[in-house]
């Protein structure tokens, strides 16, 4: 899966499971800064990656990451 495919897949997640503001999905948001995720929400995405790209995220690795392109990199790195 490239790059741009990963990109698509966690953005139209991030817009419509967790309804964060489409206008703030840009590679260097910070997840907790500028669109406030949550706990639940690093639970939530977590599920998403473990059924979208095959593969179970480390414990606790997604509360680790700064910004969705840190996000796009580990999927990338790890599917």
């Amino acid at each position: 899966m490239t790059q741009q495919e990963i990109q698509e897949k966690v953005n139209t997640f991030m817009t419509d499971r967790l309804e964060y503001d489409p206008s703030a999905i840009a590679p260097e948001a910070e997840l907790k800064r500028d669109l406030g995720m949550t706990s639940l929400d690093a639970v939530e995405t977590s599920i998403f990656i473990k059924r979208t790209f095959g593969f179970q995220p480390d414990r606790g690795a997604i509360k680790t990451l700064v910004t969705l392109q840190d996000l796009y990199d580990y999927i990338e790195k790890n599917s």
